[in-house]
């Protein structure tokens, strides 16, 4: 078989990106932007059409490169979006929460415009450390469903893969292995 057709082969079977990821490099800081690009799963499609609150999370790491290895997390956190049915005004009532403070919430008509929600949270602004302004950073997302433990004692996840991108060094600033 011909490298060619080996290679057209891997890239016709390569799976598309579950989450769609954008950071954009500022002087102090990065925005990244993200959205879930994959269906919901049947669970929680059917789940927010009957009423139900749904979850998901969003694990988010900024990581700074030195020279020859990826340097400690320059920052991480958790965006989680909700959407519950409120029952007395016939709408759903829609959050994002980052770290532990709602930084938008709304109301919408459908769970439809809930499920968009969902899958495409604001996106988050991440303050960076004077010392690794101008390094390559690395930035990794992941959809998690749901989470619970086997056994009472093994952690489980139902969530997609990690996808990551990397931001080349700022010009403007000179890069520091500190």
């Amino acid at each position: 078989m011909s490298l060619a057709l080996v290679l057209l082969l891997a890239v016709g079977t390569a799976a598309p990106a579950p989450l769609r990821l954008d950071a954009v490099r500022g002087q102090a800081a990065v925005e990244v932007d993200f959205e879930l690009v994959a269906p919901l799963p049947a669970e929680l499609a059917d789940a927010l059409a009957a009423g139900t609150e749904v979850r998901l999370t969003y694990p988010l790491r900024v990581k700074a490169k030195r020279k020859a290895w990826w340097d400690r997390k320059v920052w991480g956190g958790e965006v989680v979006t909700i959407a519950a049915f409120d029952p007395v005004t016939g709408r759903y009532r829609c959050e994002t929460i980052l770290d532990g403070i709602i930084s938008a919430s709304r109301e919408v008509e459908s769970p439809a415009d809930a499920a968009r929600w969902l899958m495409a949270p604001a996106p988050v602004r991440v303050e960076l450390p004077e010392n690794r302004r101008g390094a390559v950073l690395q930035i990794r997302v992941r959809a998690v469903f749901s989470s619970g433990t086997t056994w009472l004692v093994f952690p489980t996840q139902d969530a997609t893969e990690w996808v990551e991108v990397t931001l080349a060094p700022d010009t403007d600033v000179a890069p520091s292995d500190s």
